[in-house]
């Protein structure tokens, strides 16, 4: 669904652990940070390759993280699922490697994102 400024809606995400992870190949709970880093350096490594960390608590209305490299150059597409009431939204920004690590880390540690004002609107 598409409101009304052209961004995307998805339906809000269930995770009934405390950590997620997903990629190409695995869908399961986070072990550790280390799982996390592990995951996201694999991403690094493979531009078909994504990562994606769900939070079974969403303090911050910020449900997930997931970043993909860009096809178009060496920077990481990192995206946040934040929730309202009833829907989902996403919002990205491109960063570096080294950030892009530091933005799942503090996800991963508080489930929440800092600088959210630098993120924009996914639009389809």
């Amino acid at each position: 669904m598409q409101n009304e400024n052209g961004e995307m809606l998805f339906e809000k995400t269930k995770c009934d652990v405390p950590h997620k992870l997903h990629t190409q190949t695995l869908e399961r709970a986070a072990k550790n940070w280390q799982d996390v880093l592990d995951r996201v350096l694999e991403m690094f490594d493979d531009d078909d390759e994504f990562v994606t960390l769900t939070v079974g608590d969403a303090r911050h209305n910020i449900r997930y993280v997931q970043a993909v490299r860009d096809t178009r150059g060496d920077r990481i597409i990192v995206q946040l699922g934040i929730e309202d009431e009833n829907h989902t939204r996403l919002v990205e920004k491109l960063c570096g490697e080294n950030e892009c690590v530091e933005i799942f880390r503090e996800f991963y540690d508080s489930a929440s994102v800092r600088d959210l004002d630098k993120y924009k609107p996914v639009k389809f």
